[in-house]
């Protein structure tokens, strides 16, 4: 999997597509937000097996199971080589507690809510405890 020569302009179009997009289980959760980043990065889907598949957190967690990942972690570590938080770059997958988020330099956005505003969140590079190369 290589990134799209204009993944830049596709990720920036996905990202402003979402910035005030609430989070809703199936369709825009942490995880699918992270599947979808990589489809605009790649043109590659890894989400169809969840995709629309669930409408809870009990749900993604069934949904996960039965495609033999304990968790999201799990899922990413498959999927894409594991890196520390300082090396990821634009377009990497990076983990805060058990949500994942898109890195944009040195922050990340991740789907939730500050204060009143739902959607899209900045979390500072120091908050990440694990990272996914997107290459």
């Amino acid at each position: 999997m290589t990134r799209l020569l204009d993944w830049e302009a596709r990720l920036a179009d996905y990202l402003a597509s979402v910035a005030d997009r609430p989070m809703a289980w199936g369709s825009h959760d942490c995880a699918l937000h992270a599947a979808h980043a990589i489809l605009a990065l790649t043109g590659e889907d890894h989400a169809t097996a969840y995709r629309g598949r669930y409408q809870t957190a009990r749900g993604a967690a069934r949904a996960l199971r039965r495609q033999g990942h304990a968790d999201v972690e799990a899922q990413f570590d498959v999927l894409f080589p594991a890196i520390a938080p300082a090396f990821a770059q634009r377009g990497d997958i990076v983990q805060r507690g058990d949500a994942v988020g898109v890195c944009i330099g040195a922050e990340a956005l991740f789907v939730g809510e500050e204060g009143e505003r739902e959607g899209l969140v900045r979390v500072p590079r120091r908050e990440w405890t694990k990272a996914w190369a997107i290459r």
